[in-house]
């Protein structure tokens, strides 16, 4: 996981790698120190999404929704887009194939 803050203020989390049960706990981390009102969770360099992951995303998903901030999703494998859309995250986040379309 690495963050980094863009000029225009989002919050991106890079994921690189499997997001699996070994991992999904730094995700959660790295989302909790993610201060901002925009935040992007950028998937793009991710191999593999587990149910632990979706289960941090969707938490991810009500939290934003609970304290009226955006968090947006990047994607582009369609492995990882079909998990996304088995459990509905697409329909909790919106999901984007770049950080600049998701960040704007």
């Amino acid at each position: 996981m690495t963050t980094e803050t863009l000029a225009d203020g989002a919050i991106v989390v890079r994921v690189e790698g499997e997001l699996d049960l070994a991992t999904s706990g730094a995700l959660e981390e790295a989302l909790d120190a993610a201060n901002g009102g925009r935040l992007v969770i950028d998937l793009g360099g991710c191999t593999f999404v587990d149910s632990s992951a979706v289960r941090v995303l969707v938490s991810a998903a009500r939290s934003a929704e609970e304290s009226g901030r955006t968090v947006s999703l990047v994607a582009r494998d369609p492995g990882i887009l079909r998990v996304l859309e088995i459990a509905a995250v697409d329909t909790m986040l919106p999901v984007h194939s770049s950080v600049d379309e998701a960040s704007s």
